[in-house]
């Protein structure tokens, strides 16, 4: 019999808030054991745990953890006044789910994987990248999905995801992929078996060339394919000259050049590794090719050779794996509480032993009953009493052996320094970056359309094509050769003014052939090929916007007045903002849009900026990682860091008048509330009895200046830059 709808509907609702409440019971059941766990493991090692921490020091940790940053005043003020019993459980859901959550642990994953917007030639594969880790946070991806979809990436970066940006990060390195990938995601520190068997662990350098065999056929290549094929084609021809060969080769790369850097990654399943040629051990010969065999646990079934990839990506996320589940719950448990059951969480070998053995084991069952839901696993771990407990700030002389009677007390990182002024300054800090989303996609839609104008030529149009620009480059060579003799003569009379305006004169001759490339290549393949507009959604109010072939630039990027749009579309989002606020005054107006712009260039989330940050940047002062290696960013404290805090001109942006914080000291009434204001924007308390009766009688001393300097003296305390 057919259910009615109504009825069906309300079984639905019912089944999804039942199972709701059911995983919410069992992540507090799973809490629940953690502490009974390690209330057992303190009294077998005569350990006195922690004493519970009060709401203030709760209400900072957990948005520093969760979110990446300190609460403003207010959102401290409201979780402090709130007299609900589940108050906490409710705060820690709410930042879970929240874009700062997305901001603050895409920078640990940034880290991890090393992610470098700054990568040469990345400009077109990085932001995808970026937006596709991010994408994954939002939407909670499951963690063994979402290492699956690393490892099997395919394609283009735009055809189905960003996920291509993983190899891309060591194109040209297969075997350091490889060794990146299984310290990541098993723990396990194999680069050393390289070059010789590991000298303190048991792998051996052909167990390393056996892993390397899974992923060495994958290739990150430019999407050039036609353009390789006629050149081949022209190398054939025993018509032209060498002269005519070159000119056409230089001609097909100007032409292909807006296409540039917009790479696939193919897997070639007929290519092994081979072993080095001075391979000294008895088990096989120098130079020979390797087949795959995982390095523990079950090895896959290999059907053929084009299933390798992914029987690679199966092993590697499967429960069964002896490490994998282990050490994302390690590495979570550490993102909790400061240090890991396991220290180094990357260094896993046959004798490693966790500090509680049964807790850790606990915790992978967590994780796969989870379905790798971190999330969820997250929610168990903050909801502990062991992670409200007071924090551990004695000197660890030995990692792996630490009791855990608390968290561990750790200076912020540079990251959640950074966030937490922005938060103090901009009143949106944990606002998507839609914008930036928008520009992106705006640049995956151009080079669709100009990669599908340009497959529409033939060949002969093509040829015909790159025989016109060989004649335009033949005519400007002569005059840049010309133009690089004479900057040499200059620098070397040092006559800088000269050698900048002849490098100038260079760079106007190359834009002036790209410009004719594109009117005369793309401009009319793109009006032939009659494609459709794009349309893309806007934050809510605004609509959506649409882009066509003519509003490309000459590299296929946004041009003129795709920008001027969004700049626009920026202002409405500001008008909006003020109309909320209740501003009419024209000047007051002004005055906050000016701000509202500065704060979304200048003071925007990390996780929204250049990645790492150039040189010079606050981040790069307090020790952000320059993602070279695998998680090397840096809490030591320095003096660049002190002067920076105490002589920089970060605190002039932070006292601004229209800043989050001067706004909020602004509106309140007693010198007492305005007191009040500064110690929870700050450090997300009030002050005690014997700071109020100093404080007290400094105002009367000083009056309204005190408020500034104030703010001033706890930016720069111990208590502002740690987590407590």
């Amino acid at each position: 019999m057919k259910m009615p709808l109504v009825w069906s509907v309300g079984l639905a609702v019912f089944l999804v808030a039942d199972f709701s409440a059911t995983a919410a019971t069992n992540e507090t059941n799973s809490s629940d054991r953690i502490d009974a766990m390690m209330t057992d493991f303190w009294k077998e090692k005569g350990i006195e745990p922690k004493p519970g921490i009060d709401d203030s020091t709760f209400v900072r940790r957990i948005y520093l953890d969760v979110a990446g940053r300190i609460p403003t005043a207010e959102e401290a003020r409201i979780f402090l006044d709130d007299d609900s019993k589940d108050k906490r459980a409710a705060l820690i859901d709410d930042l879970l789910d929240s874009e700062g959550y997305v901001n603050h642990t895409f920078n640990w994953w940034a880290d991890i994987l090393r992610i470098n917007s700054r990568q040469g030639g990345g400009q077109n594969v990085v932001p995808s990248y970026i937006e596709w880790v991010k994408d994954s946070l939002r939407e909670n991806k499951p963690f063994d999905v979402m290492v699956r979809e690393l490892i099997t990436a395919d394609g283009s970066d735009y055809d189905s995801t960003g996920a291509t940006g993983y190899y891309y990060r060591d194109r040209g390195m297969p075997l350091d992929n490889m060794a990146n990938t299984v310290r990541i995601f098993l723990g396990t520190r194999l680069e050393c078996a390289q070059c010789h068997n590991h000298p303190f662990d048991k792998w051996t350098q052909m167990d390393f060339f056996h892993m390397a065999a899974f992923s060495y056929g994958v290739n990150v290549r430019n999407q050039s394919g036609r353009f390789s094929e006629m050149q081949r084609e022209i190398q054939r021809n025993r018509d032209l000259s060498r002269q005519e060969k070159n000119d056409l080769r230089r001609a097909f790369q100007e032409i292909g050049r807006p296409l540039r850097n917009r790479p696939e990654v193919t897997y070639d399943d007929r290519k092994l590794p081979e072993l080095p040629h001075d391979y000294q051990y008895d088990d096989a010969e120098p130079e020979s090719k390797v087949d795959a065999f995982t390095m523990f646990g079950v090895n896959p079934e290999i059907t053929s050779s084009g299933a390798r990839m992914q029987a690679y990506a199966d092993w590697m996320t499967s429960p069964e794996n002896p490490r994998f589940t282990k050490v994302i719950a390690n590495r979570l448990w550490k993102r909790a509480m400061g240090l890991g059951l396991v220290e180094p969480i990357d260094e896993w070998m046959d004798h490693t032993a966790a500090v509680n053995p049964a807790l850790l084991a606990f915790l992978e069952e967590q994780m796969v009953a989870m379905n790798y839901d971190t999330k969820a696993f997250l929610r168990m771990l903050y909801n502990t009493e062991l992670y409200q407990r007071a924090s551990v700030a004695d000197d660890i002389e030995d990692p792996t052996a630490f009791p855990f009677a608390g968290p561990v007390l750790r200076r912020m990182s540079a990251e959640q320094i950074w966030d937490s002024v922005v938060t103090l300054i901009n009143p949106r800090p944990d606002e998507i970056n839609w914008k930036q989303k928008k520009e992106v996609e705006l640049r995956e839609a151009g080079m669709d359309m100009m990669t599908e104008a340009l497959n529409a030529k033939s060949p002969e149009q093509l040829l015909a094509d790159a025989r016109n620009i060989a004649d335009q480059q033949r005519g400007m060579q002569k005059r840049l050769a010309e133009l690089q003799k004479e900057q040499v003569a200059a620098r070397q009379a040092k006559d800088q003014e000269k050698a900048r305006k002849l490098s100038r004169e260079a760079g106007q001759i190359r834009n002036k052939l790209r410009d004719q490339i594109y009117e005369s290549v793309y401009r009319p393949a793109l009006k032939k090929a009659n494609l459709q507009r794009v349309s893309l959604e806007l934050p809510e109010g605004l609509g959506s916007m649409e882009m066509n072939p003519e509003m490309l630039d000459e590299n296929g990027r946004p041009g003129r007045e795709l920008r001027r749009q969004l700049d626009e579309m920026e202002a409405k989002l500001i008008d909006l903002e003020m109309d909320e606020m209740g501003l009419t005054d024209p000047k007051e107006r002004r005055s906050y849009a000016g701000f509202r712009r500065s704060t979304i260039n200048n003071f925007a989330r990390a996780a929204n900026l250049p990645s790492p940050a150039p040189a010079g940047h606050f981040l790069q002062q307090f020790g952000q990682s320059d993602r070279e290696t695998i998680e090397n960013a840096e809490t030591a404290a320095s003096v660049t860091q002190a002067l920076t805090l105490l002589n920089g001109p970060l605190f002039s942006s932070i006292s601004g008048p229209q800043t989050v914080v001067s706004r909020a000291v602004a509106e309140a009434v007693t010198p007492e509330a305005k007191v009040d204001t500064i110690y929870l924007s700050f450090l997300g308390r009030l002050p005690d009895a014997e700071e109020r009766a100093l404080l007290k009688g400094e105002f009367e001393a000083r009056g309204d200046a005190f408020y500034q300097d104030l703010a001033f003296a706890l930016m720069n305390q111990p208590e502002f830059l740690f987590v407590r």
